[in-house]
């Protein structure tokens, strides 16, 4: 068997990823026929079927296919990773750092930190991608992505995998948000209340449910969304209450529907997030170090009243 070009490998994670041929074609830039194309090369030559094809376009991998999309992730991290060492050796010092981010740290703490990087690491390339840890993880071990950063509402959740390396940036709290106006300033007021939360199954609704049943509450969740942003606008019309991260409420500025801190909230068990930034072991580059460090202060700097 001649040896496999990448590009089947990368098309072959993105189908799996995106559940389609169209989808993965979107994503990847190409057009749908080039994406077929792609599979079926690559089924031709391991000689087995790797995606069983549904009416309407979906697809579901066969064990052949996840079986190989274990090994091709491998394999393109091992590429990338050959990549940029050979980049910083032609371009003598200035490597290239893909960063992956979820969306509210996107916004509000990595700005500030790659402001500060590109001041005292002015040579380094950087492209910032926007990404839940779940995708995000994946993109890490394709060698898409060098540095995920990452959060981990409850222990349990990812990342937390022994094939990545984990670095514990600091925890943000969630705080407690009204309207401001509204009557309600402590957490007594907000046993009768409407919730905003994410939907269920979602990490930040699990730890609302896990930290409501320690607090002796029980959230009437009326409004279910996933974007923070969204559920500050609710909770500033009066319209309910809901943990946020402290990022985000530092992020709202609306003079005419000002927000209000509910402060008596039990000092043990304070719902917080981690902040993570995960890379794969043998990924290093020369500015991760600083660019963490930048990360972990802007992470401490949420935890100020």
């Amino acid at each position: 068997m001649n040896s496999i070009d990448p590009r089947l490998l990368r098309t072959l994670l993105s189908v799996m990823r995106h559940g389609s041929m169209s989808a993965a074609a979107a994503a990847l830039g190409y057009v749908p026929s080039a994406v077929s194309q792609h599979i079926a090369r690559l089924e031709q030559q391991v000689g087995t079927e790797l995606l069983s094809r549904r009416p309407g376009g979906g697809v579901t991998p066969t064990a052949a296919g996840r079986a190989l999309a274990d090994s091709a992730a491998r394999v393109l991290a091992a590429t990338a990773d050959f990549q940029r060492l050979a980049d910083g050796i032609a371009r003598a010092g200035a490597p290239e750092l893909s960063i992956g981010v979820y969306a509210t740290a996107a916004g509000r703490l990595l700005p500030t930190a790659l402001a500060e990087l590109r001041r005292t690491h002015p040579d380094v390339a950087l492209h910032v991608t926007e990404t839940e840890p779940v995708h995000g993880l994946r993109g890490l071990r394709t060698g898409e992505i060098d540095l995920l950063l990452a959060h981990r509402y409850l222990p349990e959740d990812p990342p937390g995998a022994a094939d990545l390396q984990i670095r514990a940036l600091g925890r943000e709290p969630l705080w407690l948000m009204a309207a401001h106006g509204t009557g309600i300033a402590a957490l007594d007021d907000c046993r009768t209340s409407d919730w905003a939360a994410g939907h269920p199954g979602t990490p930040d609704r699990r730890l609302l449910q896990r930290w409501a049943h320690r607090t002796g509450i029980a959230p009437a969740v009326r409004y279910e969304t996933d974007d923070y942003h969204t559920a500050l606008a609710l909770i500033a019309q009066g319209l309910a209450v809901g943990l946020v991260p402290a990022s985000v409420v530092r992020g709202w500025h609306d003079p005419d529907r000002p927000l209000a801190r509910v402060e008596d909230l039990p000092a043990a068990g304070w719902p917080e997030r981690e902040v993570l930034a995960v890379t794969r072991p043998r990924a290093s580059h020369p500015v991760v170090d600083d660019l963490a460090d930048l990360l972990s202060a802007a992470v401490a700097a949420t935890r100020d009243a």
